[in-house]
This record gives C-alpha cells, sequence and structure tokens, in this order.
C-alpha cells in the first residue's frame, strides 16, 4: 500500500530467517517505486518503512530508531539537501545510504558534508543494496 502524502507507513515485516531485520526508513518521492523497493527490501529480510516526503522522513527518524535510512536523493535540490542534513541530526547513530547521481562536482565531499555513509549510483540493483545493508547491519554506527 502506498501511503499519502506526509506519512510512514510499515510496508512489511516479514522477515526470511532467523537474523532479526533492521529496521529501515525508506524515502523516495516515487510513489510506485518506494512500493517496489520496500517490497524487494523486505523479502530480504529488512524491516521497511515509507517516508512518502522529506518532513515525514525526518519527524519518523525522531520518533523511531531505523538502523539505516535509505534515501533517494536529487543532490540538485536544496530542500533534498535540508532534509539529509535534517536526517543526520534527527538520527546520529542511524546509517545514511544515498540513492543518487554521483555525477554532482565534488560528489565525495558534498556527501561526507551531508552525512553520508554510502552512495549507490541510480540505476542501482536492490541486491547491491540489500547486500550493504547487511554489512552495515554487523556494524555500529559511530557519530560523527
Amino acid at each position: 500500500m502506498i501511503p499519502p502524502s506526509g506519512t510512514v507507513s510499515n510496508a512489511g515485516t516479514e522477515a526470511w530467517g532467523t537474523v532479526d531485520p533492521l529496521p529501515t526508513l525508506l524515502l523516495d518521492p516515487a510513489p510506485e517505486a518506494a512500493a517496489m523497493m520496500a517490497s524487494q527490501l523486505r523479502h530480504a529480510g529488512f524491516e521497511t518503512h515509507i517516508a512518502a516526503n522529506g518532513p515525514s522522513a525526518v519527524l519518523a527518524a525522531r520518533r523511531t530508531h531505523f538502523g539505516a535510512i535509505v534515501v533517494v536523493a536529487d543532490l540538485a535540490s536544496t530542500a533534498m539537501c535540508n532534509t539529509l542534513r535534517a536526517l543526520r541530526h534527527a538520527a546520529p547513530d542511524s546509517w545514511l545510504v544515498l540513492i543518487a547521481d554521483p555525477m554532482i562536482d565534488r560528489a565525495d565531499e558534498f556527501l561526507h558534508e551531508l552525512g553520508s555513509d554510502a552512495l549507490f549510483a541510480a540505476p542501482f540493483t536492490v541486491a547491491d543494496l540489500t547486500q550493504r545493508l547487511n554489512t552495515l547491519s554487523n556494524r555500529r554506527r559511530s557519530r560523527s
């Protein structure tokens, strides 16, 4: 189910196997893409919640501890950059994983400034994303 704008929904919590699911917040402004990615993450064993927009993602990150926050980001958008900073502030112990176009000037420097822990260049595979999330779930993020 695709949540209405401004809400966060649980996209399913069925975990396969015996590993505890990594609570994951997914921010993707495209509802159909968000639903598809959340479904794939859920089937890979991640407890996945969807945020329809930046403000709802920040609010969710303040209320719930997520092990990882996955953001499909337009890094050319000032609003998105502000959202990323707000997410990092609201959830300093969560892994912040961005899916974006890395062709922006000084991408590495820019992403470090925003507090990103990992970058996936679009297009990407959900298999690669789940592998990275599994790796991150076995480590604890230390505050920077």
